[in-house]
């Protein structure tokens, strides 16, 4: 994809700028400017997010899904590799309320690549002809989740210029006090718990806790998945029951479902 030369030389130049400072303020935390609570308590819930490139199970389960009125955050990567029923299916999907996000453009791991080629080239390879595609396809994205969860500050602080929140990844079993994956209304950087039959600490009954631990305290968890399927039989699936459980619970506990970026708007207003 051809991208502007003066504004990719801008670019370069701000990068650079940017690692300077950065190099100079590497302890300062990225939201740390940020220390007012929320004005008002909210409304606990969850934000269900999927990764990569399975736009039709998606179009799929979100049918299976609709009766408990749920909504989510669909993060696409490879998106100039869809067809053009599958762009139509994201149109429709962000239509009913759903949000569409960015994965990458080629599925990078963020912090190593970003190592070995710089700010601009991470950004030049994995994220601007991503933003612009998709803007041409009238799907403009305003949030990114990391593949494979890989970032560090120099990646967060870079594309925190490029969108409004960013989410990452945590892991394990934790007791739902200790446990990292909920919304920090001072910060744009989100950790997701993965929901995946072939994770660690997958449990429905865990998953539950955690849902149930964020409605007693007014919190928002963070989940993320894959390829949902009605019988997981490979890595990176999620199978429907374990969907249907969480939204059967949000939905009978009076909690909400959020978009990625409705809680970037809750941050912002608080």
């Amino acid at each position: 994809m051809n991208i502007n030369n003066n504004y990719r030389k801008q670019r370069t130049i701000w990068c650079a700028v940017f690692v300077c400072i950065l190099s100079v303020f590497s302890c300062t935390k990225i939201e740390e400017d940020i220390e007012a609570p929320f004005e008002t308590v909210p409304q606990a819930g969850v934000a269900i997010t999927f990764d990569d490139d399975y736009v039709d199970e998606w179009f799929t389960v979100n049918t299976i899904l609709k009766p408990y009125d749920w909504k989510a955050t669909f993060f696409v990567c490879e998106f100039e590799k869809l067809k053009y029923e599958q762009l139509n299916k994201l149109k429709e999907l962000k239509k009913e309320g759903h949000e569409i996000g960015g994965h990458g453009w080629i599925h990078l791991k963020a912090a190593p690549f970003e190592k070995r080629h710089g700010a601009a080239g991470y950004l030049d390879d994995e994220i601007l002809p991503m933003l612009e595609d998709m803007r041409v396809h009238a799907l403009p994205v305003h949030s990114f989740a990391y593949p494979y969860g890989s970032h560090d500050a120099i990646t967060d602080t870079l594309l925190l210029h490029e969108f409004n929140i960013i989410r990452g990844t945590t892991y394990g079993s934790l007791s739902p006090s200790q446990q990292k994956c909920y919304f920090d209304n001072n910060s744009r950087v989100l950790l997701g718990l993965g929901i995946d039959n072939s994770y660690p600490q997958f449990s429905i009954p865990y998953f539950l806790s955690l849902v149930e631990y964020a409605k007693q305290n007014n919190k928002i968890v963070v989940f993320y998945a894959h390829k949902p399927v009605l019988k997981a039989t490979g890595k990176y699936e999620t199978e429907y029951k374990t969907l249907i459980e969480i939204c059967k619970y949000i939905k009978a506990n009076n909690m909400k479902f959020y978009t990625v970026s409705e809680l970037y708007l809750k941050e912002k207003n608080k």
